[in-house]
């Protein structure tokens, strides 16, 4: 069993950085996995589309698809979001900002949190942010244009995925360093 993230030793440097370093530091996170996306033009190749021969034929084009176009499908399912939440500016303005904390936060640090000398749980942070996302979401009664933008998304998504024959990627096995999301279950 891993020890609790409490215990977990700081290095003299990450005791230092400041709550403003380990945004910085997440925000080159961002923009790196940003940067991985892959062309749009390569995406949207209209000469690569065509009905797949058998469901086994759909579900490995997704998966090829799916890896390759991570980048390019979180950012259709956003624009789809945001298409959804654009009639409600509060609602717009309320989910991008925990969007942005979840990233910044969670998804892109990868160093602790120290405020006031202190390392802030990673569970802490975690369970803030689901309070604090949930209770935004309920002031603003986005959920259902919230829900509509995410599942539009996501279908627009897996569409592609299974019409877009995937034999003209040149496809490399990439090393995946682990995560660091969710590290203390």
């Amino acid at each position: 069993m891993l020890p609790p993230v409490e215990s977990l030793p700081i290095t003299a440097e990450e005791r230092h950085l400041s709550l403003g370093d380990v945004i910085s530091l997440s925000m080159q996170n961002l923009i790196a996995f940003v940067s991985s996306q892959r062309p749009w033009l390569e995406f949207l190749a209209l000469g690569s589309v065509d009905r797949p021969t058998s469901f086994s034929s759909a579900v490995s084009r997704s998966k090829v698809n799916l890896r390759h176009f991570v980048v390019n499908y979180s950012l259709v399912t956003a624009a789809s979001v945001i298409l959804f939440l654009v009639s409600d500016p509060t609602a717009l303005i309320t989910v991008a900002s925990f969007a942005i904390m979840w990233l910044l936060l969670c998804f892109c640090r990868d160093h602790p949190l120290v405020l006031y000398g202190r390392q802030v749980s990673d569970r802490v942070i975690f369970f803030g942010l689901i309070v604090g996302s949930l209770w935004g979401l309920w002031l603003t009664h986005c959920f259902l244009s919230l829900f509509l933008g995410v599942v539009t998304g996501v279908l627009l998504c897996l569409v592609h995925a299974v019409i877009r024959n995937p034999g003209d990627l040149f496809v490399q096995e990439e090393v995946v360093a682990p995560s660091n999301f969710l590290h203390w279950s």
